[in-house]
């Protein structure tokens, strides 16, 4: 068995944009209702309350005027925070600051050995870059947590970001550093945000290191598969990171109302199966991973709860088999030929 960290706050339930908005921000307080009514909270997950991050926090990632531009948004609550996907509110600058401050929590207490694997299922605003908010995201938690690492003396750092929306914004922030960054997403030249073609692989320091993985419409679990086992895990075999972080959107789902791929729970706990491994391999373990997309609450919920089990007994898995997809997709026809393009381009690229 191995405890885990999971941070949350009940005022991450104030991340609200209005009832008709997909992002529901109570998919984290349902997550907890079933850890705790599976007696997992205390024995295997110790909840922790996090803080809102500090300016100083915000700007390793984030400029001092888009954080006022944000925080006078949220003194007047009127408007966009972007041109249309994420609407401003009253509060709306301290609810993001403290699902970010979640995130910086869990990684400190990994990164400080108190803990093997941390959770905050309030995070994985990937979207959000230095100036700017975009897709739902106000400011971008990883890339935040991933400074203060390379702040703190972690060197090699992956990120391995399994949305079904390209990691624009973490990638922006990081694209002339020399962080690992691994993005499996949708694409078909009009899905959000439109980015994420194989070409982008980095700049300077950071060039082949932005691995792109820009699947399909509808591919599915046997497609996916062949993805983790011959780029995702060869990739990061050849980067042997110090620290991992995984952003974990469950909005790949076949299920989810604003996704385009066709992933199960099998997709999702075999990724999360390779990360973890990778993790002992060569971070001692030290894992972060964070919430994201996932506009179905109940797929979301369901994943991010088989995902906290198999990250601390794994061996318990099976006795939650009522909340696994009963059957792995397959990807049809003409998009198989695609995605198997794309894997091969990919390994292509990368010299896999």
């Amino acid at each position: 068995m191995e405890k885990l960290v999971l941070s949350y706050s009940d005022k991450y339930l104030n991340y609200d944009f209005g009832p008709w908005h997909p992002f529901k921000p109570y998919r984290e307080q349902k997550l907890i209702e079933l850890l705790r009514e599976h007696d997992l909270l205390g024995t295997y997950v110790d909840l922790v309350e996090p803080e809102l991050a500090s300016d100083d926090e915000l700007m390793l990632v984030h400029t001092k005027d888009y954080i006022e531009y944000v925080k006078k948004a949220s003194a007047n609550g009127v408007g966009y925070l972007d041109y249309g996907d994420t609407p401003a509110f009253r509060g709306v600058h301290e609810a993001a600051a403290i699902r970010v401050g979640g995130t910086l929590l869990v990684t400190k207490l990994v990164n400080a050995n108190k803990y093997v694997h941390g959770f905050n299922p309030g995070g994985g605003f990937h979207h959000a870059k230095p100036g700017e908010a975009a897709g739902f995201c106000v400011y971008n938690d990883i890339a935040i947590a991933i400074k203060w690492l390379r702040n703190h003396g972690v060197r090699r750092v992956a990120v391995v970001d399994v949305d079904v929306h390209h990691a624009d914004g973490t990638q922006e922030v990081f694209n002339n550093e020399d962080v690992l960054l691994i993005s499996t997403h949708g694409y078909d030249g009009r899905f959000y945000p439109g980015t994420g073609w194989i070409d982008e692989d980095g700049v300077g320091p950071g060039k082949g290191l932005k691995v792109n993985i820009p699947l399909p419409p509808h591919t599915g679990d046997d497609l996916y598969s062949i993805v983790i086992d011959e780029v995702i895990k060869p990739i990061l075999d050849r980067y042997s990171p110090e620290f991992l972080v995984l952003q974990f959107g469950a909005d790949a789902h076949t299920g989810d109302e604003l996704g385009i791929l066709d992933l199960t729970t099998a997709s999702y706990l075999k990724v999360l199966s390779i990360i973890h491994e990778m993790a002992h391999k060569y971070a001692g373990g030290r894992l972060v991973m964070t919430g994201g997309g996932g506009y179905d609450v109940w797929n979301t919920v369901k994943t991010w709860f088989l995902a906290t089990v198999l990250l601390t007994d794994p061996g318990k898995l099976s006795q939650y088999s009522n909340y696994l997809d009963p059957e792995p997709t397959r990807t049809p026809g003409r998009y198989y030929e695609e995605a198997l393009y794309v894997i091969d381009a990919v390994k292509q690229r990368f010299g896999i």
